[in-house]
């Protein structure tokens, strides 16, 4: 595909594919809801998201083209969330690129939550770390009160 109609796609779909990511409840679910509302663009997020992710399961490989490429800040939430929770810190800047330093954090932080490793912060991983901040918030204001 050429670059043009790569733009293209991103251009149409983008708005599209940013929703699901909000909405859905899910990896199954954003993967039907992408099959559903942004056929095109599909192969190419599952191409980026091979490239990105290739621990991941094949059936989620547009889920994690679509978080790379469309959710940056989400991305800097699961940067900066890194960065806490991860001992010695992987220093991450928080920029929203899911590059190769965030890809390797995420992996660390799946093992250390005992979670599929695989790099991509899906659904499942968002929710753990997500957890894992909110009880250590928890236990810092527990200690200073």
């Amino acid at each position: 595909m050429d670059p043009l109609s790569i733009l293209q796609l991103a251009i149409q779909y983008g708005p599209i594919v940013k929703s699901v990511l909000d909405i859905a409840k899910s990896n199954e679910d954003i993967t039907s809801k992408l099959q559903e509302l942004a056929g095109p663009i599909v192969p190419l997020l599952t191409d980026i998201g091979s490239k990105l992710f290739p621990k991941a399961a094949g059936a989620i490989h547009a889920v994690g083209g679509a978080v790379a490429a469309f959710d940056p800040n989400v991305t800097k939430w699961l940067q900066g969330s890194l960065n806490n929770l991860l001992t010695p810190s992987p220093n991450l800047v928080v920029d929203g690129i899911y590059g190769p330093m965030t890809r390797d954090a995420v992996s660390k932080a799946q093992e250390k939550l005992g979670l599929k490793v695989d790099g991509l912060a899906g659904q499942l991983t968002r929710a753990a770390i997500d957890a894992f901040m909110a009880k250590q918030q928890t236990s810092t204001q527990t200690l200073k009160a």
